[in-house]
């Protein structure tokens, strides 16, 4: 449906690079290497969702 690449990370392995990234602050090229992707993978599936501003 939608026009960009697919995630090539299972969501198990997105929510412990994401759980990793926050708690210890592991770069985004050492989280590439210990997943065996490139580090434009990490980057979309290591970022914290963005929180929307309506909420409180």
């Amino acid at each position: 449906m939608g026009a960009g690449a697919k995630y090539q990370l299972l969501f198990v392995d997105r929510l412990l690079a994401t759980l990793v990234h926050l708690r210890h602050g592991a770069t985004h090229d050492v989280l590439a290497c210990w997943f065996g992707v490139d580090r434009s993978t990490i980057t979309p599936a290591a970022a914290p969702p963005a929180r929307s501003r309506f909420r409180r």
